[in-house]
C-alpha cells in the first residue's frame, strides 16, 4: 500500500513539475527570438525615386533607399480599386502603379544588414 501511495505521489509530482520545466525552457527560447528579431523603424518624406523593387525617400536624415518585395504592403487612396481593376485585366500590380515621385510617404522598415526592407508604405499625400 505504501509503495502504491509513493508511486502515485511521484507520478503526480512528475505531472506538475514537467510542464513547469517545459514552460521555463520555452520562455527562454521565446526571449531569444524577440531579441534577435529586427527592430521596426519608420521614415517619412518625399519620394525621389521609385522602381518596381525599390523606393528612395528624402527623409530628415537624408536619402534613404528601401527594398521592396511581395510582402511589402502599400496603402494609398484609390489603391484597392486600382489593384482590383488591374487584376480583372489579368495584370499584376507593381509599386509604380501606386507610388509616384513627389508623393509624401511614411515607410515602416527593418534593417536587413546592408539594406533596408520596407514592410509597409503609406502614401500620406499624393502629388497634385
Amino acid at each position: 500500500m505504501r509503495r502504491r501511495l509513493v508511486g502515485v505521489l511521484v507520478g503526480t509530482l512528475a505531472l506538475v513539475v514537467a510542464p513547469a520545466l517545459a514552460y521555463a525552457q520555452g520562455g527562454a527560447k521565446g526571449g531569444d527570438k524577440a531579441a534577435s528579431a529586427p527592430k521596426a523603424q519608420s521614415a517619412q518624406g518625399a519620394v525621389t525615386a521609385v522602381a518596381p523593387d525599390s523606393i528612395t525617400v528624402k527623409a530628415k536624415s537624408g536619402d534613404m533607399t528601401f527594398t521592396i518585395d511581395k510582402t511589402t504592403t502599400v496603402t494609398a487612396k484609390g489603391a484597392t480599386h486600382k489593384s482590383l481593376a488591374l487584376k480583372a485585366d489579368g495584370k499584376s500590380t507593381v509599386l509604380t502603379d501606386f507610388v509616384k515621385v513627389g508623393d509624401q510617404v511614411t515607410v515602416s522598415y527593418h534593417d536587413m544588414g546592408t539594406s533596408k526592407h520596407a514592410a509597409t508604405i503609406r502614401v500620406t499625400s499624393p502629388t497634385k
